[in-house]
């Protein structure tokens, strides 16, 4: 799939069969706009690819998890490494699932700081 060399109009996320999300482009010579979707399997290999060029670590073994909110996508990395302690796993366990609430996000990422 090729995008159109043009600047995205607008971009809408939503869930139909996981997390979807259409990107609209304005119309070109001709009057046509055009749409391109993409599925949760794209979002997730866009996301993975952006952290690559940017040289960004993300763990290969790690579970990758999209949440979105608003018209935002993001992508959460939960890694357990040796002897993880209870806290710190029940914390990054919170995290996944509360990703949506910006509050419970904090207050998990607090208690793995502090542990």
């Amino acid at each position: 799939m090729r995008l159109p060399i043009a600047n995205i109009h607008s971009l809408h996320v939503y869930e139909k069969d996981g997390i979807s999300a259409t990107l609209k482009f304005p119309a070109n010579a001709d009057g046509d706009a055009r749409e391109v979707a993409f599925s949760e399997a794209h979002l997730a290999a866009a996301i993975i690819l952006y952290c690559r060029v940017q040289v960004i670590p993300e763990p290969c073994d790690a579970c990758k998890v999209l949440s979105h909110s608003k018209n935002l996508v993001s992508m959460i990395m939960e890694a357990h490494y040796g002897e993880q302690d209870q806290v710190a796993a029940e914390a990054a366990r919170e995290i996944v699932e509360g990703a949506h609430s910006g509050k419970a996000l904090a207050e998990a990422a607090n208690r793995v700081e502090q542990d």
